[in-house]
């Protein structure tokens, strides 16, 4: 099947046929006669270059499908007690992907009569989901192989064939790397790699860099840092992956910043969120200063702007980078960077509204530390204006609330230097409402409240206990993807395991599915396995060697608390109370889970204990 779409549908006629409930099936046909003729035209010249499966009736019918969706399926029915190939192919993918061009349409029937060929259709009931999916996500792969094989056998032109793979991933709902993980179809862009030999690095570059944006996203410096590592490795001349990757390095940077270190810096609350969303040019840590880690920062950061001078983003991570350098705050070089990357943000229509908030607020920030109050209060009003439009979604960095709190924040320590009582009163109020909206966790929450108990000591109002203020919102806890071992040694979800075993080592090979690639590659001396087919699909976590997993609130500065192996369950449900889940089986059938789905995480508890920890992302269940 081309694309994840209509499964319900498609195993519902399956099961029927299977049990001899369907005699016959034919979709609604398709009112453009010329789309019939089409499908007869390229089908005759793929057919004459297959051998017929010999327990199939041969040839398979071919039909048309009056439907708004953009997709294709191949399936085997059993009519009249036999075996009946058919492939049904949507009239939309026709007007919309294919527009009439034979080889554009030679791929898409050559994948689905791939499907058939290789014995895909029907495919026997998975033991369980996470089997399904990556089961399905092979043989998806094997069939946009012989699908161009057959393509090419009967010969239409490579290049032409790959404009229309091309066209129909561009056409169909798009999703990265690492979201392919928990469906059953792998990204456009990892097929794309997969089947366009001659330029599979740019597809594996492209796939990196929007698996690298969504772990920004979620706040998985470390994951993300490694696929801009990717990128850059690639093609050393994008811009957009050096500025990406600076800032997945400055945010670890900032992650190992406690309450005492933005003490010191004495500034306003910067805001994260601001990185490239799209690759133009190619269409646990200690916590505490980590000098050699800002250094990496900066270089990739300047790296992007050698390469892009106009760009807004590298300058104003730059200006964070020099408002929280480790020797100390260097406001001139924070200001020059943050107010041209306001002024280029302005006039720059691709940035997204929030990202140019982002960059305003931070701009702000840097006026306000070098007492350009002015100025300071233009760049947050124009950050606001351009939040305001988002409502007030909750969430990671980058979001409308993320935007308003630290604006509240920011023009509270305004309110506080005034020489106006109502303004410092004012200051109360702000701060007051700011502890109990943030979560207590965050690094700037103690800074906010001892500003607010000084300023309500010096106006004689009673200040609320930090009991009472801290009683309020919890913010949500970061996606997990990643584990860092002890010599910091890192493994993320979606990490080739070949590139894994040169850090490890080869590891103790255990098969889960007969005739597949899946498999447990055991680590007993690390307390871990990675089951993986070509890729790390899940890393789980068991024995006493085990290391712990830590779990980390979105923001900057929050600091982790730690999930183990052999922890209560009480333990574990008073850490995720929040968190909901459900049950489900991995790779082992009748092996139950606990599974997170907001946090990728499942655990296996036995005897009141957790058994074993699992990071994985699993197909969300439907009801």
């Amino acid at each position: 099947m081309l694309a994840r779409t209509r499964i319900t549908r498609i195993l519902f006629v399956a099961v029927l046929a299977t049990a001899g409930l369907l005699a016959t099936y034919t979709p609604a046909q398709a009112a453009d006669p010329n789309h019939r003729k089409q499908i007869d035209r390229v089908a005759k010249r793929l057919l004459a270059v297959i051998e017929p499966p010999a327990d199939l009736e041969w040839p398979p019918r071919f039909e048309i499908e009056e439907s708004k969706e953009i997709n294709a399926y191949a399936n085997v029915l059993t009519i009249d007690k036999k075996k009946v190939p058919i492939v049904v192919v949507y009239s939309a993918l026709l007007d919309k992907v294919v527009e009439g061009k034979d080889e554009r349409l030679a791929f898409i029937l050559g994948h689905e009569l791939g499907h058939i060929v290789l014995g895909h259709c029907p495919t026997l009931p998975p033991a369980t989901e996470f089997r399904r999916v990556v089961f399905q996500r092979q043989q998806e792969l094997d069939a946009d192989l012989h699908g161009i094989e057959i393509a090419l056998k009967a010969g239409f032109p490579l290049k032409e064939t790959l404009d229309g793979v091309r066209k129909f991933f561009e056409a169909v709902p798009a999703y990265n790397s690492f979201e392919g993980l928990g469906v059953d179809h792998p990204s456009g862009k990892d097929r794309l790699a997969h089947i366009d030999k001659a330029q599979s690095k740019l597809w594996h570059a492209m796939s990196a860099f929007d698996t690298g944006t969504y772990l920004l996203l979620f706040e998985q410096y470390i994951a993300a840092e490694r696929c801009f590592r990717e990128v850059v490795k690639q093609f050393p001349s994008c811009p957009e992956g050096w500025a990406n990757l600076g800032y997945a390095q400055l945010m670890q940077y900032c992650d190992a910043l406690d309450p005492d270190d933005l003490r010191n810096f004495d500034i306003g609350q910067v805001m994260a969120g601001g990185f490239y969303r799209r690759p133009v040019s190619l269409e646990t840590q200690l916590r505490g200063v980590n000098e050699e880690l800002w250094w990496e920062a900066v270089g990739s950061l300047r790296e992007a702007l050698r390469l892009n001078a106009d760009s807004a983003v590298a300058r104003a991570n730059l200006g964070i980078a020099y408002l929280l350098r480790p020797s100390g705050r260097n406001i001139g070089q924070a200001r020059k960077f943050l107010d041209e990357a306001a002024e280029k943000a302005r006039v720059d229509s691709a940035l997204h509204p929030l990202v140019k908030a982002s960059i305003l607020l931070n701009a702000g920030v840097a006026d306000m530390s070098d007492a350009a109050i002015e100025e300071a209060v233009k760049n947050y009003n124009e950050a606001e204006t351009l939040a305001k439009k988002f409502g007030t979604t909750r969430g990671s960095a980058g979001t409308p609330l993320a935007v308003a709190t630290s604006l509240r924040y920011n023009r509270a320590i305004m309110l506080a230097a005034s020489t106006k009582v109502e303004d410092r009163k004012a200051a109360v109020e702000s701060f007051e409402r700011y502890l109990l909206i943030m979560n207590p966790a965050s690094a700037w929450w103690p800074l906010a409240y001892e500003r607010y108990a000084k300023l309500c000591q010096e106006l004689r109002i009673t200040a609320k206990s930090k009991a009472d203020l801290s009683k309020a919102n919890k913010l949500p806890l970061r996606l997990v993807t990643s584990l860092t071992m002890p010599g910091d040694v890192s493994i993320s979800l979606n990490e080739p395991l070949a590139d894994v075993r040169k850090t490890l080592g080869p590891g103790n090979d255990v098969p889960v599915v007969r005739n597949t690639k899946l498999m447990r590659v055991k680590y007993p001396q690390h307390g871990i396995e990675l089951i993986a087919a070509e890729n790390i699909l899940a890393i789980s976590l068991s024995g006493s060697k085990a290391p712990e997993l830590p779990i980390r609130p979105v923001g900057v500065g929050a600091p982790s608390f730690n999930l183990k192996v052999g922890m209560k369950r009480d333990e574990i449900e008073k850490l995720l109370h929040n968190e909901e889940f459900d049950f489900c089986e991995i790779d082992q059938p009748g092996v139950s889970y606990r599974f997170y789905p907001d946090l990728g995480l499942a655990l296996r508890v036995r005897q009141g204990k957790v058994e074993e920890l699992v990071i994985v992302q699993m197909p969300r269940r439907r009801f």
